[in-house]
């Protein structure tokens, strides 16, 4: 009886261990396809705190990018019209699609030129002009412009240095 007692309180064990784990490991931290992305936790160029885990359950465009790099330039006009575009659409794993842009510019004014001339209105901006050797840029890997986009768990799940991947991405991602 007492042998019986201790099998069912094992397997009673077991079915309570199984029930909080639902066979999915928990994702690295990184930069691969599937990795929980590493944590922004910063000041934006307006001075407000920043902190990526609070966008989520949006799909986030991370930018890498430089007011003196002419591809990102010409990409800026394309990423507001991504912004206007998804806005309020949803997706696999995201509702809403937000754009944060991190300058690996290292000087203020032509920055600030930069954001003016193209018009990046509705976006996250956030530099620390260090360039590529901010701990942000350290942290993501990025020696150049690059584009991370971001699904509502804090996944990666495409980069590219042209914004066209990031757009069939969410194209793709998009729930009609």
């Amino acid at each position: 009886m007492r042998k019986l007692k201790l099998l069912i309180l094992v397997v009673l064990a077991g079915f309570v261990f199984l029930s909080f784990n639902n066979g999915m490991p928990e994702p690295n931290t990184g930069v691969a396809i599937g990795d929980k992305v590493p944590e922004i936790r910063t000041s934006l160029l307006n001075g407000s705190d920043f902190d990526l885990e609070s966008l989520k359950g949006k799909m986030v465009l991370i930018d890498f990018w430089a007011s003196f790099d002419g591809e990102s330039r010409v990409e800026n006009h394309q990423k507001m019209m991504l912004q206007k575009k998804f806005a309020n659409s949803k997706f696999h794993k995201g509702e809403g699609f937000v754009v944060v842009s991190i300058s690996l510019d290292r000087f203020r004014s032509p920055l600030a030129k930069a954001i003016k001339a193209d018009g990046l209105t509705n976006v996250l901006h956030i530099c620390d002009y260090m360039g590529a050797e901010s701990d942000i840029a350290k942290s993501f890997e990025v020696q150049k412009p690059t584009n991370f986009l971001i699904d509502g768990e804090g996944r990666l799940v495409a980069y590219s240095s042209s914004i066209n991947k990031v757009t069939e991405s969410l194209e793709y991602l998009q729930r009609n």
